[in-house]
């Protein structure tokens, strides 16, 4: 009887050890779950916060910009440059759109200048390309009085100008085949647009 008893214990004890590593491993999933979301999702906030930032620096560089076209773009890319740190990274930066803006932030008549990192261009962080080239800066009007100081036909002056960086965030973390997210990431879109600094005109 006393063996008997024994061997019940016995098997009571092998059933709850079981049943505690089957809790645990489904306990310790959940947590790496969360931990491993809230590690990514901090990740990707700071990286979406330095585009904002970055966006909106550079737009300001933009405005302050109308009357020194040779090197103005050169001071929106490099502002970039400057802002964008660990975690984001350059590379990752799709495109950067440097456009004449309507008063709610559009594209204003297809004039955009677009650039790619990597290039020959404005090399002092690596290099851009330029990929599209409908609103140089010599088209960019600063000044107040429209056509007669010196605008192109259209700009009215000062211009709105706008500038978007078009950023490819890509998984950090192994979170995707946690929750059984397919993909390698997503995209963050950040504009800021503001009037250029008024130039009178001659």
């Amino acid at each position: 009887m006393l063996q008997r008893f024994s061997h019940r214990a016995h098997l009571k004890t092998e059933d709850s050890r079981g049943q505690a590593l089957v809790e645990f491993a489904l306990v310790f999933m959940i947590f790496m779950t969360i931990f491993t979301g809230a590690l990514e999702m901090g990740i990707a906030f700071s990286v979406k916060m330095q585009m904002s930032f970055a966006s909106r620096d550079s737009a300001v560089a933009a405005s302050e910009s109308g009357g020194t076209p040779a090197t103005a773009d050169a001071a929106i890319l490099n502002t970039i440059d400057k802002d964008v740190n660990v975690p984001a990274s350059r590379s990752q930066i799709d495109h950067v759109d440097i456009f004449w803006s309507t008063p709610t932030g559009g594209v204003n008549a297809g004039a955009v200048q677009t650039y790619t990192p990597g290039g020959v261009l404005f090399t002092g962080w690596g290099g851009w390309s330029l990929t599209s080239n409908l609103y140089p800066p010599a088209n960019r009007c600063a000044f107040i009085g429209g056509t007669a100081a010196g605008c192109l036909p259209g700009h009215t002056g000062p211009d709105m100008v706008g500038v978007t960086i078009v950023y490819k965030y890509n998984w950090i973390t192994p979170l995707p085949g946690l929750i059984g997210l397919s993909g390698t990431g997503f995209t963050f879109v950040q504009t800021n647009y503001t009037t250029m600094e008024p130039i009178p005109g001659t």
